[in-house]
């Protein structure tokens, strides 16, 4: 793991579906002084990454797809590295930090499958942040202590 040490991610690229980057070119500020649901690219994904992995859905990005950031943003959030690389040892194995281009596709294609369910909690809403906000609330434990994927 890389625990403090350096971003394995820098060289790789992070894209996503063509479509679901103009559908969310909306809610991703452009500026420091935008306010939109999500500041910076990185956590729109971030988001939708985690809606995949909460529904334990992956899907392959398809071949039309957008460059949203590159893997030098995970410099500025190395938090994300190591939620990254945890996320792939359970997934792969100890095997899986030494191809950090796989770690990087598999969070993509999470991403990928939350993006639609992403979307629709966005689109249409006259408050599309605080929508969002209300649904993740609405993730909790049913009554066996699982966590229940309710979005």
């Amino acid at each position: 793991m890389t625990l403090g040490g350096a971003n394995p991610y820098t060289s790789y690229d992070v894209f996503i579906a063509a479509d679901h980057h103009e559908q969310l070119e909306s809610f991703v500020s452009r500026s420091e002084d935008e306010r939109k649901v999500f500041s910076r690219w990185i956590d729109a994904w971030w988001v939708a990454m985690t809606m995949g992995v909460h529904s334990g859905r992956r899907s392959p990005l398809p071949r039309e797809s957008r460059k949203i950031i590159d893997g030098r943003i995970f410099d500025s959030d190395p938090w994300r590295i190591t939620h990254l690389e945890l996320l792939a040892l359970a997934e792969n194995g100890s095997d899986a930090l030494e191809r950090p281009g796989d770690v990087i596709r598999m969070a993509s294609e999470y991403a990928n499958a939350g993006f639609p369910h992403l979307l629709g909690q966005l689109i249409g809403q006259n408050e599309p942040t605080l929508h969002l906000m209300l649904q993740l609330k609405a993730i909790g434990e049913d009554a066996e202590g699982a966590i229940s994927p309710r979005l």
